[in-house]
């Protein structure tokens, strides 16, 4: 290739086809589609590069809008429409382009955003487009791209979206109801909706988020029989010993997914999850993240791993995360007489990982399979394993000895992807109000973490506001979102004048201040986006 005269038409098929799989296919379609090129046409039509379309518009300018959607429906679609197999659509607009032509071979629907009344508008008979719903649609992904709320309850949502769908699209298999790391949509909710509320014979895949521990047994009490693959996370662990659950064995199930990112008080004990782990008889796939308090009796570890397990001949995979907080006498007495590798017996060919942390009176022991998949990491200390933890993005620091800058030097690199943090350490340093704050930490190496957008400091001392804010110990280039105490933010920003502190402020669009805030233009210059 050492010809300065290479043009785009001079690659062959194979890599002009890699290249524009790069591209935004709707974009590729609406730009190249219709210029007289036989070579472009046909690379265009191929299966592979139009299979799946990503119609997602943006409505800035309506101009451009409605001429490319026009040009869609008129022109395109109709032209390719054998060889759609998925579309990626916003609500807004799903019913013109589902009734721009006919796609006989369209099975699979992502939606961003869907709100109630879209799913009442178009899950029901006489819908115009309630065929291709019904009869087509086998996989169906809910994308929320943008927090939602909805006034009224879980329970509304739950009539007004999930039942709906699941009881009208009758080939349904697969549903993924999903956000990005850092958002929330509104979960489903069963505790107090009557038990025909939803039903499906097809469904074979659910991954989604309930509202709490019961609405989750709700889910395994028959109304989803053939369910393959339950990937589930719920929010509170809220029981209620009245009601009577469906104890069925579920043998249809081969691959288990349980999260929940808080921690099991005495509301709920591991026995309440073992119970429904041992009516999946021929799970293949276990997944586990839970953390549990316990404050008067003291549960083996090891013990409770094994009995996860025990009844399940089939499995071949289990990825776990397991968080338990004790006495710090039982716990030492504990692990003086025991190794953890030694003893769990049931997964032989994993990678295990334990460690102890200090938090106040009580010891926290997480034990976890390596490498970890999960995102959100909490009760995290001075005490660091030596790996790298890439999959987690939501992190915790929780100790009471004071966290000092090469400690955040090494979080920066032991959890490079971190997208949100919460620091609490209620340990001040000892330091004189009179001494610049520039000339108390010495930083060896600026901490850079590259991707932080959200940042809990409200549970510290003012030497971590400090540590985060001045430039020439931290650079925070993503953060957008801060909670602080106003006084310590306003006594370390010198009254919102100081350079060294102004560059991490200055992308910050919500601003969560515990405190009276004294309007003024240097406070408002401080946060230019909020």
């Amino acid at each position: 290739m050492n010809q300065f005269n290479i043009h785009l038409l001079d690659l062959p098929d194979e890599i002009l086809l890699i290249i524009l799989k790069k591209l935004n296919n709707v974009d590729v379609l609406y730009s190249l589609f219709g210029i007289n090129n036989e070579r472009f046409e046909n690379i265009i039509r191929h299966d592979s590069f139009s299979s799946t379309l990503n119609i997602v518009l943006s409505a800035q300018n309506s101009t451009i809008f409605n001429s490319i959607l026009n040009r869609l429906c008129s022109d395109i679609l109709p032209q390719i429409s054998f060889n759609v197999k998925c579309l990626i659509l916003q609500p807004d607009y799903m019913e013109r382009l589902l009734l721009t032509t006919s796609y006989p071979n369209l099975t699979s629907l992502k939606l961003l955003n869907l709100e109630y009344d879209y799913s009442l508008r178009y899950f029901i008979d006489d819908s115009p487009i309630g065929h291709i719903l019904k009869q087509q649609i086998t996989k169906l992904d809910l994308l929320y791209n943008k927090s939602t709320y909805l006034s009224g309850s879980s329970e509304v949502y739950t009539k007004r979206v999930y039942a709906p769908i699941l009881n009208y699209c009758e080939k349904l298999q697969h549903l993924n109801v999903t956000s990005p790391l850092g958002l929330t949509y509104i979960s489903l909710s069963l505790r107090y909706l009557p038990s025909n509320t939803f039903f499906s014979s097809t469904l074979t895949y659910l991954c989604i988020i309930v509202s709490t521990f019961v609405d989750f047994v709700y889910l395994l009490d028959g109304r989803l029989k053939n369910l393959s693959t339950l990937i589930v996370q719920f929010r509170l662990t809220d029981t209620d010993s009245s009601i009577i659950h469906n104890l069925d064995d579920l043998p249809n199930l081969k691959c288990f997914s349980l999260m929940y990112y808080g921690t099991f008080k005495e509301d709920l004990n591991p026995n309440e999850i073992l119970s429904h782990l041992r009516r999946m008889i021929n799970l293949e796939k276990l997944t586990l993240h839970l953390r549990f308090l316990f404050k008067t009796t003291f549960t083996d570890p090891i013990y409770l791993l094994n009995q996860f397990t025990i009844h399940m001949p089939q499995l071949t995979s289990f990825n776990f995360y397991l968080g338990m907080k004790y006495n710090k006498c039982d716990l030492l007495r504990y692990l003086s007489n025991n190794n953890i590798k030694q003893n769990y017996v049931n997964i032989r060919d994993q990678t295990i990982l334990d460690f102890v942390q200090n938090v106040n009176h009580e010891i926290v022991y997480h034990i976890l399979t390596l490498p970890v998949q999960f995102t959100e990491f909490a009760y995290v200390g001075n005490t660091l394993p030596n790996i790298t933890f890439n999959y987690v993005t939501d992190l915790v620091l929780y100790d009471e000895v004071p966290f000092e800058h090469e400690y955040f030097l090494r979080i920066s690199k032991t959890f490079p992807n971190l997208t949100k943090l919460n620091v609490i350490n209620l340990t001040p340093w000892s330091y004189d109000m009179h001494i610049s704050f520039d000339n108390v930490i010495q930083a060896h190496e600026i901490v850079e973490y590259s991707h932080l957008r959200s940042l809990d400091i409200t549970r510290t001392s003012i030497f971590y506001v400090e540590q985060f804010f001045n430039e020439t110990k931290t650079r925070l280039p993503s953060l957008t979102e801060l909670k602080v105490f106003y006084e310590e933010l306003r006594i370390i920003t010198q009254d919102f004048t100081r350079q060294t502190t102004r560059r991490n402020c200055a992308n910050v669009k919500q601003l969560g201040i515990n405190g009276f805030i004294a309007d003024s233009k240097d406070y408002w210059s401080y946060f230019p986006l909020l």
